[in-house]
């Protein structure tokens, strides 16, 4: 199964160095379970099962579709490369004030036995130098407040926690009665 011109910008020309061992790249179709299944853990670890809905079909309509939604990186093992460790997920927003697009990071989610070996600061690093190459004015990504661990790695590498800005979702029945259609 081919990766959509679309997913090929994912890898940026001046990638950092990569950690020993593993392997970032776009992700494929044939990744599609893996990363589900990667999806539903991390979905468990921030105890937000009850609004996973993803599927097979719509993760393939997302990354693979004729106007692909987010794009899906994945992270395997040199001793099994057929078999992500790892996904990111990012898709670009847009600033007004910078009249530029961004890259925001969706998720990044590392299996618990493949943490602590420098994988979440590579991704971070990718990221940051596809943002760069891509001309984006900024890359950001939202974080749970309890996510401690989380919270200090990305202040560490350099994440500015913003306090005076907060989420504002409608979804479900909020969203159809605000449409007019419920």
């Amino acid at each position: 199964m081919s990766v959509p011109a679309s997913a090929s910008a994912a890898v940026p020309a001046s990638a950092p160095a990569p950690v020993p061992g593993y392997d970032l790249r776009p992700a494929t179709e044939s990744d599609i379970p893996a990363v589900h299944a990667l999806m539903r853990e991390m979905a468990e670890f921030e105890k937000l099962t009850g609004i996973f809905q993803a599927t097979h079909d719509s993760l393939r309509q997302s990354f693979f579709g004729p106007e692909p939604a987010a794009r899906c990186l994945v992270i395997t093992t040199a001793e099994d490369p057929a078999t992500a460790i790892a996904y990111i997920m990012w898709f670009h927003n847009y600033s007004s004030f910078l009249d530029r697009r961004g890259l925001y990071l969706e998720d990044v989610y590392i299996t618990p036995a493949h943490r602590g070996r420098g994988l979440g600061g590579w991704v971070l690093r990718h990221l940051a130098a596809l943002a760069v190459e891509l001309g984006c004015g900024r890359f950001e990504w939202v974080v749970l407040d309890w996510n401690e661990n989380a919270i200090e790695f990305y202040k560490h590498h350099g994440g500015e926690i913003l306090d005076d800005w907060r989420v504002v979702r409608v979804t479900g029945d909020a969203l159809l009665r605000l449409a007019g259609r419920a």
